[in-house]
């Protein structure tokens, strides 16, 4: 037993030694790789690697060799953080804490805080170490050149204005420091006008710079401009401060050939289909570049996917090689808008129903071209959120502990934030406002510089509890999916089409076709029978069991063997419609048979009803979204993965597009109620044809009304008219 005892302390001991030989690996340094980039591939903290390596912090040389920690021995150091009233020692910052949020859980001013922490000033980061003494006398500040010490009462809009530049152009410039509202005692970067940001401090990023861009503007190679700015390897982001000095940079070093196509103006010409590459300068608008190219927006978009989201200054696009011969040659679409009559919901009166009428544009063709950017507008949104909670991950987590559902507020302002860059892309002037919501206030006043507003309510779950709205200026309000009624003298819009209006544009359809009409329910009354017989009067119901079987002969004594029979299918159970389209696939060889759902909520998940089955019926049913416009589709998840690093959710893609529509809208020539009731748009997702329902209400009525085919996999039906 002794024996035993020794050889474990033996091998204990043994162990010891050998983690003590073991616990760092030597690493020689390559050129362009930085500590970030080191600690990335083994796995360690930056943090252990500067504590194994002095000086480590402040430079480190190609050639040179780094101790790097073993990931198993290394953990995330430990600070003593203490905070009482007059210090806070060793604090460090945690993700999504904001300079504001900090120095209101402190209880010092923001200046007080930059002012003991001076590496924070540029930009807050997490993993920076705070240190505050508030004993020691606060020094007051002095804007210097190039910045605006804010003061009570400016707003970033005023700034702006006062200074000569855009909204804009002052957010780039200020990127990491505006998360939340304009602080008292904030002090911000002033631009020049051309946005020029080259200064003793260095280059500041601005929105639409690339590495490569800057790279090459700077004369050095990627992995050395990561070198010098180790903060922009994860992500180049608007704001940052590079370090732009080449002086020590090899500029005898060839640069790869394939980075040098992309720094002429026309990089490559493609003879064979007639396109050159075409690099985007700045202030370059989807409009003028279409202009350019001799094409409408509709084709150049078709052409160069990516442009949809946002005009990115530096990006390469195609481009004609002769403009003119693109028009002569291109198939003619015409761009002189055509009028056509629109159905309307039942809700709507008569005398409305025959005078409006809506220009079939090209997409967003009549949008585009009546840009105004000359002048700014408001876009305000209404959210239990306010701008603090809403800019720090740690505030959004406590509120979405308490409710879940606050998740879709989330996603849906993620998907607006696409939404307003790629507007901003548009050099569209306005200024964005969220007001928190709070059911103690019976009224709200806005008290707005701008002509025209509009203040977009998502998912309201008591539409009594929303404020009536006092405005200076003109002003809608978008509802999404909050079921609003006008109370005040000002619109409601209404922005995703009802159920009913699903319902009613697929049973117009239906009505017009000369067919024979069967509903099938499992209820002695069709959910929806009211709606159908308004619609088709001669239309027939059959009832089936709980398990989707028909009586005997049910079925044969109502289809028609020389019409063609529409079969509304107006169930929610997944057996009922497994057993029913069985049923109607064994008529298909004596009878001329689709099957039609009038609402996409019916439609069951893949995994649950083989698609197959919808594809032999001819399935009719109707969308709100368009499951065949993949490339704009494609072009804003691309967007939103590289800004959020997930999909985009339901939620989000409605925040998307009912933002970008609205802010098209709002920046055009003519009025808001003109452009609702003159103009269709179409957004990646959803079709906008807002039609009045009453005095001060108007609804979306714009829907696909989409076919399976087994030939094409699904076909649109006539715009859903």
């Amino acid at each position: 037993m002794r024996r035993f005892f020794t050889l474990i302390l033996l091998f204990i001991l043994g162990s010891n030694l050998s983690f003590a030989q073991d616990n760092y690996t030597d690493h020689t340094i390559q050129k362009g790789e930085n500590v970030y980039k080191i600690s990335r591939q083994y796995g360690v903290s930056v943090n252990a690697i500067f504590e194994l390596n002095p000086g480590s912090e402040d430079v480190i040389y190609a050639g040179s060799t780094l101790r790097i920690p073993n990931s198993s021995n290394t953990s995330t150091p430990t600070y003593n953080t203490v905070i009482n009233d007059d210090n806070i020692s060793n604090y460090v910052v945690k993700s999504g804490e904001t300079k504001s949020g900090l120095s209101r859980r402190f209880g010092v001013s923001i200046n007080l805080l930059e002012q003991q922490n001076p590496h924070i000033i540029a930009m807050l980061q997490a993993g920076h170490i705070l240190n505050v003494d508030k004993t020691i006398k606060e020094n007051p500040r002095t804007a210097k050149k190039g910045e605006h010490y804010v003061v009570k009462g400016e707003t970033l809009w005023g700034i702006a204005r006062n200074n000569g530049i855009s909204l804009a152009q002052l957010e780039a410039a200020n990127y990491g420091r505006l998360s939340e509202f304009l602080q008292i005692g904030q002090t911000l970067i002033i631009p020049t006008k051309d946005s020029e940001s080259s200064t003793d401090e260095g280059y500041l990023v601005q929105r639409g710079d690339t590495k490569f861009q800057l790279a090459k503007h700077f004369n050095m190679t990627i992995a050395e401009l990561e070198e010098k700015n180790p903060h922009t390897v994860p992500m180049l982001m608007a704001g940052h401060r590079l370090n732009v000095d080449n002086s020590d940079v090899n500029n005898s070093e060839e640069i790869p050939n394939t980075n040098e196509v992309a720094i002429t103006k026309v990089d490559s010409i493609n003879t064979t289909n007639g396109y050159k590459n075409y690099v985007i300068e700045p202030k370059e608008t989807l409009f003028g570049l279409a202009k350019k190219a001799g094409m409408t927006i509709e084709d150049f978009t078709n052409l160069n996917p990516k442009l949809l989201t946002s005009v990115n200054n530096g990006d390469i696009i195609k481009m004609p090689i002769n403009p003119s011969q693109t028009i002569a040659t291109t198939d003619a679409v015409d761009t002189v808008d055509t009028v056509d009559t629109v159905d309307t919901v039942d809700t709507v009166d008569t005398n409305t129903k025959n005078a409006t009428t809506k220009i079939h544009s090209n997409k967003n063709e009549a949008l585009f071209t009546n840009l105004v950017t000359e002048t700014s507008t408001g876009l305000y949104f209404y959210s239990p959120f306010s701008s603090e909670e809403l800019g720090s991950s740690e505030e959004r987590q406590k509120m979405i502990s308490i409710n879940a559902d606050f998740q879709k507020y989330i996603d849906f302002f993620q998907g607006a934030q696409v939404a307003i860059d790629s507007a901003k892309a548009l050099n569209l002037d306005f200024d964005v406002t969220l007001i928190k919501k709070n059911i103690a206030k019976s009224k709200i006043t806005i008290d707005s510089p701008h002509s025209k507003n509009a203040i977009l309510v998502p998912f309201i779950d008591n539409k009594s509890n929303f404020p009536s709205i006092e405005s200076n200026t003109p002003i809608a309000i978008i509802d999404i999916e909050s079921n609003l009624v006008s109370k005040d003298s000002i619109n409601v819009y209404r922005s995703i089409p009802s159920d009913t209006i699903q319902k009613t544009k697929t049973l117009n359809y239906l009505a017009k076709q000369n067919a024979n009409v069967i509903v099938i329910s499992d209820l002695n009354n069709a959910r929806n029978k009211g709606l159908i017989l308004n619609a088709i009067p001669d239309a027939k119901f059959l009832k089936v069991d709980n398990a989707g079987f028909f009586k005997s002969d049910a079925l044969n004594n109502e289809l028609s063997t020389d019409k063609l029979n529409y079969i509304v299918f107006d169930s929610e159970k997944t057996i009922v419609l497994l057993n029913t389209t069985t049923a109607l696939m064994g008529k298909l060889s004596d009878h001329n048979i689709q099957l039609v759902m009038l609402e996409s909520s019916l439609l069951p998940k893949q995994s649950e009803v083989s698609d197959m089955r919808f594809r032999i019926l001819q399935l009719i049913f109707p969308a709100i979204t368009n499951p065949q416009n993949k490339e704009d589709i494609t072009a804003f998840e691309i967007k939103y993965e590289d800004e959020f690093s997930s999909k985009p959710s339901q939620n989000a893609i409605l925040g998307f597009n009912v933002t970008f529509d609205i802010l098209l809208r709002i920046s055009q020539n003519s009025s808001f109620e003109d452009i609702i009731n003159t103009t269709l748009s179409e957004q990646p997702h959803l079709k906008f044809d807002y039609q009045k329902t009453t005095d001060r209400n108007y609804s979306n009525t714009g829907i696909y009304l989409m076919q399976y085919n087994s030939n094409e996999g699904m076909i649109e039906l006539i715009n859903g008219n």
